[in-house]
């Protein structure tokens, strides 16, 4: 019935993974959950994870190298030995009992089921949580009830949670392309659309607890970014910071963008990083560093 894969690094994920287990048993259906750690040099963490394998129906997996997180999901669906695959990210936890039947009553064979997420700071209390760029992003972002998803529901690919059965997973897997932080829901999310592959959602959260500072999230952003401007030949317009950027550099526009974040990026970053982050100077920094990634590509620099 349900393999549930969890691919992960530089974290334990044991309690998450006994919650799912002790679902799954509650269910009573054929089942097994693998978790692969990508390589991690954390120590800590895997062996907080090796307990994982004295569980029935559970094992843990150690890569000896980080191919990323693409990698990882499709290393993870070539060992399921089920018919249908739930893959989690290893960061979250469900927020209630019937987190794993909600996903069983959905399955359907020619039908991608997406689940969706609300956000917390753990030890922070909303007002502080307010100063913590990835809390301000994600919420206003990201945190979407099913019916809101399912308005455009390969906009943003839920690979966080989502229930994909088999056969169309041997269809369309994770490009490996990719082997850094960002971007790679998004190229599957498209390859769904491409192929005609139903994409729904349901209202099934999981809370994800923030652990990355203002700081450590916007150098992920970057990344991202630079993962999306070298395979732009791959994304299509399936990022809008990069359309946007794409449209005004047609435009003429971008040696205006990249001065203006020459001149005020500093501040730019300055407000990220402080006590009241907004998501409107978030997406100038984005993308005058688009336009910065894309200058350096267009006079043959690497990035």
């Amino acid at each position: 019935m349900l393999s549930i894969l969890i691919p992960t690094y530089r974290l334990d994920c044991s309690a998450f993974v006994r919650e799912l287990a002790t679902q799954a048993d509650a269910l009573g259906i054929d089942y097994e959950i693998i978790v692969s750690d990508d390589g991690s040099p954390d120590e800590e963490s895997k062996a907080g994870n090796r307990v994982i394998n004295s569980w029935p129906h559970c094992r843990f997996v150690e890569l000896d190298r980080n191919g990323g997180r693409a990698h990882n999901c499709n290393y993870l669906a070539s060992l399921a030995q089920h018919d249908y695959l739930l893959f989690f990210d290893s960061d979250l936890m469900p927020c209630d009992k019937q987190f794993i039947a909600r996903y069983v009553q959905a399955a359907r064979p020619d039908t991608v089921i997406g689940g969706t997420i609300r956000f917390r700071v753990p030890g922070c209390s909303e007002s502080e949580a307010m100063s913590n760029l990835r809390y301000v992003y994600a919420r206003s972002r990201e945190e979407h009830t099913a019916k809101e998803c399912n308005r455009n529901p390969y906009a943003h690919f839920p690979g966080f949670s989502c229930l994909i059965p088999r056969a169309i997973f041997n269809r369309v897997r994770y490009c490996e392309e990719i082997t850094s932080y960002g971007y790679e829901d998004t190229l599957f999310g498209k390859e769904l659309q491409a192929g005609g592959i139903a994409l729904r959602y349901i209202d099934n959260p999981v809370f994800h607890d923030i652990t990355d500072s203002s700081d450590t999230f916007l150098k992920k952003t970057e990344i991202g970014l630079t993962n999306a401007r070298r395979y732009q030949h791959l994304m299509g317009r399936h990022v809008r910071i990069l359309d946007i950027q794409q449209r005004l550099k047609r435009a003429g526009l971008q040696p205006a963008v990249r001065l203006f974040f020459a001149l005020f990026g500093g501040a730019l970053r300055r407000n990220l990083l402080g006590q009241h982050p907004r998501l409107r100077l978030f997406d100038l920094y984005k993308l005058g560093y688009l336009a910065r990634l894309d200058h350096r590509l267009s006079s043959g620099k690497s990035i």
